[in-house]
């Protein structure tokens, strides 16, 4: 059995079998090809008055991609209507908030939208499919999708896999990126770390050792490889010291110093700090060295 079968048909049956073509000012005669199914509704709907869909995955929504998505619609409208469900006197997203979101920002007036007989537990189903098929759900936003499914709808994990349309052990490894600390999960949600990254802290069973290793990922910018090399100590290396820089020194004192060098033929270092305390270094290798330096200081 081919498990992405289980995926696209679960979205073709609720979107329809073509895209239809819809400008910013076009009419509804651009989407008549899809009124012959019989039972569903073709509709113009103000963006602004769509109730988003109460089980949608997604979390987070990039701002700069939504865009360059506005753009997008600016110039060649909408390619694909959104689908709705009626909630009361309103319509309520099923999928497409994108686009939704996208043409609010555009300032369309109405967007193409398909009305279609939908029940509370097919929602997050089919909210979900819509995203996996065009992957861009962030790996925690994923993982909790997986979780709410499994949840409503008591499948096992292989039964959400052949669902899904993805292996099990790829469904697995998502579920397991919730078990990581709310910071870390927040780290993967922005980007600043990768699903490979986080798999790699799950390997480290305390959840401080999670942290501080994230934290050097982020501010040595790891590879994921090198994450998981990291990941695989008992004890995390301690960071390497930038060394100091050399202390600048009065060059009187270093004049100083050059003349009491000649003078007694051996290395002179003079230590002072602030309040003009210090001390006078004076090397000697053996007791006839000494005599002589003594010898001079005695003059």
């Amino acid at each position: 059995m081919d498990k992405k079968k289980g995926l696209g048909k679960g979205l073709s049956a609720l979107i329809g079998s073509g895209p239809a073509q819809a400008g910013n000012g076009g009419a509804l005669k651009d989407i008549a090809a899809l009124s012959d199914t019989g039972d569903e509704r073709l509709l113009r709907l103000d963006p602004r008055n769509i109730k988003p869909n109460p089980s949608q995955p997604r979390r987070e929504f990039n701002e700069e991609t939504l865009g360059e998505l506005a753009e997008s619609i600016r110039r060649d409208g909408i390619q694909e209507p959104v689908i709705v469900r009626r909630a009361g006197n309103d319509y309520e997203l099923v999928s497409g908030e994108r686009r939704v979101r996208a043409a609010v920002m555009a300032d369309l007036e109405t967007v193409p939208a398909v009305c279609r007989d939908v029940s509370d537990r097919d929602m997050l189903k089919l909210g979900l499919i819509e995203n996996i098929q065009r992957e861009d759900l962030n790996p925690i936003d994923l993982a909790r999708a997986y979780n709410d499914l499994i949840e409503q709808f008591r499948w096992t994990q292989e039964q959400l896999a052949d669902e899904v349309g993805k292996k099990r052990v790829t469904v697995t490894n998502t579920l397991r990126l919730l078990n990581l600390p709310a910071d870390i999960r927040a780290y993967v949600v922005e980007g600043a770390l990768t699903m490979g990254h986080a798999r790699a802290l799950l390997a480290i069973d305390k959840p401080a050792a999670q942290r501080a290793a994230a934290k050097r990922i982020i501010e040595e910018g790891l590879s994921v490889r090198q994450a998981e090399k990291l990941a695989a100590l008992k004890t995390l290396p301690p960071k390497p010291e930038k060394p100091r820089p050399p202390e600048k020194k009065d060059p009187n004192i270093e004049a100083l110093e050059d003349d009491l060098r000649q003078r007694f033929g051996t290395k002179v270092r003079i230590r002072s700090n602030k309040k003009n305390r210090g001390k006078i270094e004076i090397e000697f290798f053996d007791l006839d060295q000494l005599e002589r330096i003594l010898a001079c200081i005695q003059r």
